[in-house]
């Protein structure tokens, strides 16, 4: 059979991560596996989805976990079944891809100045009366496009008057220039419905608490100006969430805290497991990493040197290199022989299809064929660099295979 340059054949092609489609239906996620691939632990996620939303509910929070962790909607409905009241996104399109898969309560937590992303966002309670969604204004410059797309679809348009700090990211800088906003959405016929703010960028717990106090405060500055029974004021990235719950605790009978942390559903072997904060509060709960990367040892061209064919394009790196969690000798789920403990093999580099070990002793047994498991650092750098990624049982049988959405 011959093909034309360019083109595939469909039934013999198949998206990495993605299993093989002749595999039987159980099977062990080395079984007939096309390495690399990323896999969820259905042990973890589960551990991880009851702590979290176990912690929201003690501290009277709303949660809107941050789907642009995963941009996964089997995850996301996986968050919202246990409780949550809707999802984070980062953008217009993400909260499309939510929209689209029956979530329709979704913040925003961005400032939107595309007409046609703001027109989208001003037309969903026409679609769904019961429909919640909201997005971020910092600038006299946003409101005015933002009343613009509204009137263009004689919408409704939801917002958070964002607040930042010096250095930080997005947000007005002080007091006056929230409310300052907040006036001209409200003047501006907006639905404005209270502030937001993002306390993940600082340094540490103590100077979190401090910010997040400060915008507590502008929360009650701008609540005469919003028009509901309750104000909404939302915060919270998943290393110093801990902070915001100090912060709010002597918050007003009518204000809901919305806290939008997502890195917890999966956790990870560095940057959030260094920053959690149920390690400062282990009486709280306690986080499981559930995202490994499989990959196979390719080449051994030098003494201390393995070469795996996993890199940038399979696994995160911007919040430190992936660790070596296990080494399983001939790839086999079973080996007949002892790998080098992961403590003496360590990742040096990364390119884009190569990830680099450094053996502490060369006496060590690891040669190619050999499978190594990654965990990994900073989980929304790795979710976007796969479409398929397999969930695995404890006996790391393969159940389930879900879609991203990036």
């Amino acid at each position: 059979m011959t093909t034309t340059p360019g083109t595939t054949t469909p039934a013999t092609v198949t998206t990495k991560g993605a299993p093989d489609p002749a595999a039987p239906g159980s099977r062990h996620v080395l079984d007939h596996a096309h390495l690399p691939v990323m896999t969820l632990r259905e042990s973890a996620l589960a551990n991880n989805t009851a702590v979290m939303q176990a912690y929201v509910g003690r501290h009277g929070l709303l949660f809107a976990p941050h789907m642009k962790t995963h941009m996964a909607p089997v995850l996301a409905a996986r968050q919202v079944d246990a409780g949550a009241w809707g999802v984070t996104v980062a953008s217009v399109q993400q909260a499309m891809v939510a929209w689209e898969h029956g979530i329709h309560r979704i913040l925003v937590a961005n400032e939107v100045l595309d007409p046609a992303g703001l027109a989208w966002l001003a037309s969903r309670r026409s679609v769904d009366p019961d429909a919640d969604v909201l997005c971020y204004v910092d600038s006299a410059a946003g409101v005015a496009v933002a009343r613009a797309a509204q009137d263009a679809v004689a919408g409704d348009l939801h917002v958070l008057v964002e607040v930042g700090f010096t250095g930080g990211r997005t947000g007005v800088r002080t007091a006056a220039d929230a409310l300052a906003v907040a006036h001209a959405a409200d003047d501006a016929g907006l639905s404005l419905r209270g502030v937001s703010g993002y306390e993940g960028g600082l340094p540490g717990v103590d100077a979190a608490r401090e910010y997040v106090r400060g915008v507590l405060a502008i929360a009650a500055d701008v609540r005469p100006l919003v028009d509901a029974p309750r104000a909404l004021l939302s915060m919270g990235g998943s290393a110093w969430f801990d902070a915001v719950v100090d912060a709010v605790s002597a918050r007003p009978d009518d204000l809901d805290v919305l806290l939008r942390s997502g890195a917890y559903l999966t956790h990870d072997d560095g940057f959030y497991a260094e920053r959690t904060p149920f390690a400062r509060h282990p009486e709280e709960g306690a986080l499981i990493p559930a995202i490994e990367v499989w990959g196979r040892v390719t080449s051994r061209p030098e003494p201390g040197l393995a070469l795996v064919a996993v890199g940038k394009r399979d696994i995160s790196f911007d919040e430190g290199l992936p660790v070596v969690r296990r080494i399983l000798p001939g790839g086999a789920a079973d080996p007949t022989r002892t790998g080098p403990p992961p403590g003496a093999v360590t990742v040096t580099r990364l390119d884009d299809q190569h990830c680099y070990l450094a053996l502490a002793d060369d006496q060590d047994p690891l040669t190619p064929g050999d499978v190594v498991v990654f965990g990994i650092s900073h989980p929304c750098t790795v979710f976007d660099k796969w479409r398929q990624v397999l969930v695995i049982a404890d006996d790391e049988t393969v159940v389930e295979t879900i879609a991203t959405w990036f």
